[in-house]
């Protein structure tokens, strides 16, 4: 019996995280996923070369699968017994195509189902602080193609008494023969009116004039697709309501360079700012010597542990807790570098005994010699790249296992980057040499190189790179607070 579904699946516009619940399980599940071009990449990231992928892309005249491949290849896919998604940007039943994709499943004897998602007309409208409806202002809203099939007779005249909001998807080159026929019909050419472009997304633009004027103003402001036109009262609330692009880093294009699976928080907390992040990871981080941690936790003999990362903590306890458990580190010193360890190390139920007041490892170094034990039992599971000049340091301390548990590796897909950046952010040594092999120096000369600490920044300026700021203290949270202030005092200038 054939098991294979198609799942056709609403992704939204604009945040990746504007998928519906359901949405994101479906695309966990999926062996198959058949995506569109109007959507937020951050949603396939997870799945490449983990899953199936299809770019199904589809702009005005040209198409990367035609609507009838796109069709067989799901109804194929899923006949191999797979669990197919057909991920779709906005509301599939929203002129997103999905009935004819439904209806050609059923035609075929396949199981389908479909999962919602928020159309452009709600999101671009929103975003641009333009309310879809307003009671007593605009108590309805219509969405309507702009863009007619060839051969397909009728006019816009017959939508000009309609009351409310009207929302025209796919007609940003037919502004002109809308908003001509819409008066012709009998709508007020004095009618608010905008153009929404990129609507959700941190490249949004949005132009606002009247019915009557719209057309010919807007031709010099290069707009393009994809755009939504919305014509009602709901317009004249986007002074009070628009929100979004007030957004302290509104229009900011930062490239971050950390490694994907590291960057999330990152990216997340530039993001909710307004920012457009590009995340170009220049590494990757591999777990290596898993057979050395293993001999390391089962002689367990430790009055120190140190943790100089994240990366060190997840990697030791992945090993740690499939044999011990933390009564195991009871009378031992938890030492961490950072605020982003210690927040990790604590997740993990344990709060750190010696954090250094500077997030660098010779500070570290100076607090645990100060904690006036003696014979000294030393782990430090670390990067591969760990400067040997530190490790010879810890020796000072006592007796050391020094154990390198990961590496820092070239990722497989490399970004391709704009040629004009705001910043560019740097967490370490590594992504700052990497970043120079991949990409060279010359789009470091057009933005603002910011460093999250002094030893990233001895690494760049060795490399002749003029770094415009670094971080107060080494995270994060100093790291966006410090491209925030400097906004701030570009737009106070």
């Amino acid at each position: 019996m054939n098991k294979g579904k198609v799942k056709i699946v609403g992704a939204g516009i604009g945040p990746s995280d504007l998928i519906t619940i359901r949405g994101k399980e479906a695309l966990e599940d999926a062996d198959v996923i058949i995506f569109d071009r109007l959507l937020n990449e951050d949603l396939i990231a997870p799945y490449k070369g983990k899953k199936e992928l299809y770019y199904a892309g589809k702009a005005a005249g040209d198409h990367y699968l035609t609507q009838d491949e796109i069709n067989t290849l799901m109804v194929e896919k899923a006949k191999e017994n797979k669990i197919v998604v057909r991920l779709k940007g906005g509301d599939p039943y929203v002129f997103g195509r999905g009935g004819e994709e439904a209806l050609y499943c059923v035609e075929h004897g396949v199981d389908f189902e479909v999962i919602p998602g928020v159309t452009s007309g709600i999101v671009s409208l929103m975003y641009a602080g333009i309310p879809a409806t307003h009671r007593d202002i605009c108590t309805s809203v219509s969405f309507i193609t702009g863009h007619r099939k060839k051969g397909v007779i009728g006019t816009f005249q017959e939508y000009g008494k309609l009351e409310g909001n009207l929302v025209f998807y796919m007609g940003l080159k037919n502004l002109p023969k809308i908003t001509k026929e819409l008066i012709e019909g009998g709508m007020d050419s004095g009618k608010p009116a905008a153009v929404i472009m990129n609507g959700g997304y941190p490249n949004q633009k949005t132009f606002v004039s009247t019915v009557g004027r719209i057309a010919e103003e807007i031709k010099d402001k290069e707009f393009g697709s994809p755009s939504l036109i919305v014509i009602g009262d709901g317009v004249s609330f986007r002074g009070e309501l628009n929100f979004y692009e007030k957004l302290p880093l509104f229009g900011k294009r930062i490239v971050v360079t950390r490694a994907r699976s590291q960057a999330s928080k990152m990216v997340k907390s530039l993001e909710a700012l307004g920012a457009e992040v590009l995340q170009a990871p220049t590494i990757e981080i591999q777990k290596i010597n898993e057979e050395g941690l293993k001999e390391a936790i089962a002689h367990w003999d430790y009055t120190h542990i140190v943790f100089h990362s994240v990366n060190g903590i997840r990697f030791f306890f992945d090993e740690f807790l499939k044999v011990r458990d933390l009564r195991d580190l009871a009378g031992i010193k938890c030492c961490v570098i950072g605020d982003s360890t210690a927040k990790l190390l604590k997740e993990y139920g344990i709060h750190p005994d010696i954090i250094p007041d500077r997030y660098v490892g010779e500070e570290l170094i100076d607090a645990i010699r100060k904690d006036g034990m003696k014979d000294r039992k030393i782990l430090l599971p670390h990067s591969k790249t760990t400067r040997e000049t530190l490790l010879n340091e810890y020796e000072s301390l006592g007796k050391i296992h020094a154990l390198p548990i990961y590496a820092s590796v070239m990722p497989e897909q490399i970004t391709e980057l704009p040629d004009e950046v705001d910043y560019i952010l740097f967490m370490s040594s590594t992504t700052v040499k990497n970043f120079i092999e991949i990409y060279g120096k010359k789009i470091l000369n057009q933005g603002k190189v910011i460093s999250i600490g002094p030893i990233t920044t001895d690494t760049l300026e060795s490399e002749d790179i003029l770094v415009y700021k670094e971080a107060a203290k080494a995270t994060i949270k100093s790291m966006v607070e410090c491209i925030k202030e400097d906004v701030q005092c570009e737009c106070e200038e």
